[in-house]
């Protein structure tokens, strides 16, 4: 009789516990799978910007609109409208996609396409399905945002078939041009530039996951997984861009800030090793998250650069 109150009261708690995992996961999916949620995360904490932060980010936009000559859209295969900011230059067949990081917009990586534009590229400033002006409620943190660079790619060959084109990604942004290189590629895409991409999204949030819901992150992870798998079908293992660039011949630069704990600095090594591209590497001393190209801009640039020209030119 003991023996069975015991099993009850053990399969009562597991029932909760699972129970608890699916509620947090539940909330763990809405704070960071659905980027213009009022509680995404990183809204939650820009609340707080300063007037210099704002202007900082107005200032980017404005520099993209003045310098923006057209507004073009795609289709995806899922049936989303998605937007980009051209940049072009008379007769030249050099071409950069920069692509944006998590909760970001394409205005927001100004920095680099001023610098491609000033180097003769044109340059394609897209807004990753959920975020800015594109259509999507969620973020796949690169899974269906890589089908959707390609997607990009062969809209540029559109207007030049002639094109050279380099994929040049921040943060999220980063990790989605490096499943795209894990993809069979058109050869007009010469070469690709990742900085402070992570290694799986699995692994980015089991790395965040204490600090997003304050919980064990095993269950709640899994829980949450779970849920992404039914609502918009993308398994947090299977998006990995480690896997990618370990089948990827696209030549890669990467990138990372020896201090970035947003996307833990360990991640630069396993992707390095493992990516069986043409490849090289750049580790900036004191540089957080996505703050390489400002702290050390002409060590950043230069390396760009001397990679960059070996396959475009």
């Amino acid at each position: 009789m003991i023996f069975k109150i015991i099993l009850i009261c053990v399969a009562a708690l597991a029932v909760i516990f699972i129970i608890l995992s699916f509620i947090a996961g539940n909330i763990m999916f809405s704070m960071v799978l659905i980027p213009k949620s009022d509680k995404n995360m990183m809204k939650k904490k820009k609340i707080d910007m300063s007037e210099d932060v704002i202007k900082f980010f107005n200032d980017m936009t404005s520099w993209v609109n003045e310098h923006c000559t057209r507004k073009i859209e795609i289709t995806t295969f899922d049936g989303l409208k998605l937007k980009a900011k051209l940049i072009e230059q008379k007769d030249s067949d050099k071409w950069a996609i920069v692509v944006h990081g998590y909760t970001s917009v394409g205005d927001h990586m100004q920095p680099f396409a001023q610098k491609y534009s000033e180097a003769g590229y044109n340059v394609l400033i897209p807004d990753l399905r959920g975020h800015g002006e594109s259509e999507g409620r969620y973020a796949t943190m690169g899974y269906y945002d890589s089908v959707d660079i390609i997607e990009w790619v062969y809209e540029i060959l559109k207007m030049n078939e002639n094109a050279k084109i380099v994929l040049h990604g921040l943060s999220m942004g980063a990790a989605t041009v490096m499943v795209a290189t894990g993809e069979d590629l058109t050869g007009h895409v010469r070469c690709a530039v990742e900085d402070c991409g992570y290694t799986s999204v699995f692994e980015e949030f089991r790395s965040q996951s204490s600090t997003i819901a304050k919980l064990p992150s095993l269950p709640i992870l899994t829980a949450a997984n779970i849920l992404a798998n039914i609502r918009i079908k993308m398994d947090f293992r299977k998006n990995s861009a480690l896997d990618s660039v370990k089948k990827s011949k696209t030549p890669t630069l990467f990138i990372h800030g020896d201090q970035d704990a947003f996307v833990p600095y360990r991640m630069l090594d396993e992707l390095y090793s493992s990516a069986s591209c043409e490849k090289d590497i750049l580790i900036v001393p004191g540089a957080a998250h996505g703050e390489s190209a400002a702290r050390e801009p002409q060590m950043y640039w230069n390396k760009v650069w001397g990679f960059v020209n070996k396959y475009i030119g």
